[in-house]
């Protein structure tokens, strides 16, 4: 490995070391690189936190509820009720957790973006605590045909919204207090990436730095205060700057010398990661401009697998039927509203590009006026003006999809997967973005990753920000993945879509 010379002030070179070594030398006054003991402990407290699967925090909620359970009985001791017998402790625990679960999915109340608010914390929290009670009740009245006292499970319920809350406010300060320092080596458009998906509220985590070049100053860094200088200059000095975590953008990836300071900043503890790998598990998405046709080869997609077919085909007829039976009893309201608002069809219809390129018909619930188009596709927006006051109503609960079941029924389309587009945008979008096409090795969905989690495109780049969820999806497509986003979306249409 090569040891770089560092110069002092006036220029003069004042020492030739291995990496290793500079980077361990104290900063200047006496400052331990990388923060203090206390510092390093709370950052990785909060950087823990913030990125705990479901699972754990699903343990977390399912034992607060045991424990409030416990207590409640403890409290107030069950008694016994002619004919109808009373609940027994486990029994009580189980339905209670049960139900817990079911509502923090619905609600959102394991998403990673939870912790990140106080407000969206206190009130998926009483969502969540209000939801749990109808459905514990149901359950142990009309199925179970028991009782339990109110008391103790008033009691049950407000022991879990009290601690519940108190551990998500107290991860929410770990995170607010532990930004880790992040330094992005590679272009500036590179860096202003993860600016604007920090502005879209990513990365919240994080605390970017600036950014730096492998070996020149590069042309549009002139004047740039966000650029920092090369890595090697920098090298001695992360420690002051607080840098926790280092992003190597592709370009940058392939400078021979990379390694030279790769190794000696992993050995000192800060965490280096490849643009692609760092921003899709910090996002949730594919950055579509740097990945090659060789992503594709590792990226090991299981979207052929016959038994994954299979399971999802069988899930979708399943839940395509289910979801009619539920909903039937609103359909003619829906209907009726729409004949009502403007006196139009109740249905629309409209050609879809569909799994590997075939065009089927899809249907929805009429939101528009029916001159919204006059036969030429237009982009839909949140706000859309065309919109009648009845379908800005249906779009924000999502109940204008429900007609898609049918399409769900038939094998068009899955329940969930890539929200399917018109033929000639597709055409557009296929010319204007590299591997938008590949979206369509899956059937389109009624529901997506990129439907929840980005806001309604109405341009070529809001059509780019839902590609790359949509190649997450197709990476990362799995049972639990597609549970995820069926009580997220069910989430949004109890929220109304706020």
């Amino acid at each position: 490995m090569s040891s770089p010379v560092i110069a002092g002030a006036d220029g003069t070179a004042i020492a030739s070391l291995p990496i290793g070594r500079l980077i361990a030398q104290p900063a200047a006054g006496g400052a331990i690189p990388f923060g203090s003991f206390g510092q390093r402990a709370l950052r990785l407290l909060g950087h823990t936190l913030v990125n705990l699967p479901p699972s754990t925090w699903l343990l977390v909620d399912v034992s607060l509820l045991f424990a409030g359970i416990t207590i409640a009985y403890a409290v107030f001791p069950p008694f016994e009720i002619p004919d109808i017998p009373h609940v027994a402790l486990w029994q009580a625990a189980a339905v209670l957790s049960f139900a817990g679960i079911i509502a923090s999915l619905v609600f959102g109340l394991y998403e990673r973006e939870t912790i990140r608010s106080r407000s969206r914390i206190l009130t998926r929290m009483l969502l969540t605590v209000a939801t749990t009670a109808v459905i514990s009740y149901t359950v142990i009245y009309v199925i179970m045909y028991a009782t339990v006292s109110r008391r103790a499970e008033f009691l049950a319920l407000a022991f879990f919204l009290v601690s519940g809350s108190g551990v998500r406010f107290g991860a929410w300060w770990a995170v607010q207090k532990t930004h880790r320092g992040l330094l992005v080596v590679g272009s500036r458009g590179l860096f202003e990436s993860f600016v604007a998906a920090q502005k879209e509220g990513f990365l919240h985590e994080y605390k970017l730095i600036g950014y730096a070049s492998t070996d020149d100053r590069p042309d549009d860094a002139l004047g740039d205060p966000q650029f920092l200088g090369t890595i090697a200059e920098l090298i001695p000095k992360l420690g002051g700057r607080r840098v926790n975590e280092i992003v190597v953008g592709n370009g940058a990836a392939r400078d021979p010398l990379v390694m030279d300071w790769v190794v000696p900043c992993l050995q000192a503890g800060c965490r280096v990661t490849n643009e692609a790998i760092f921003y899709e598990m910090a996002t949730g998405q594919i950055l579509v401009d740097e990945i090659t046709p060789n992503w594709f080869l590792f990226a090991d997609l299981k979207v052929h697998c016959d038994e994954r077919a299979t399971l999802k085909r069988l899930l979708d007829l399943v839940s395509g039927f289910v979801g009619l039976c539920l909903t039937a009893p609103v359909w003619p309201i829906i209907a009726l509203a729409i004949k009502l608002c403007d006196g139009g069809p109740v249905f629309y219809s409209q050609d879809r590009v569909g799994q590997n390129g075939r065009i089927f018909r899809l249907h929805k619930f009429r939101t528009m006026r029916t001159d919204a188009e006059n036969g030429k596709s237009v982009w839909a927006s949140p706000r859309d003006p065309r919109a009648t006051i009845v379908g800005r109503w249906l779009r924000r609960s999502r109940l204008d999809e429900l007609p898609q079941l049918y399409n769900v029924l038939v094998g068009q389309m899955s329940i969930v997967g890539p929200r399917p587009e018109r033929p000639d945008i597709v055409r557009e979008l296929c010319e204007k973005l590299p591997y938008y096409g590949e979206r369509h090795l899956v059937k389109p969905g009624v529901t997506g990753w990129a439907q929840i989690s980005f806001r309604y495109g109405s341009s070529i780049e809001d059509a780019k920000r839902k590609l790359q969820f949509d190649l997450y999806y197709l990476k990362h497509t799995s049972f639990e993945l597609d549970t995820i986003i069926l009580f997220r979306t069910l989430g949004t249409f109890l929220r109304g879509g706020c």
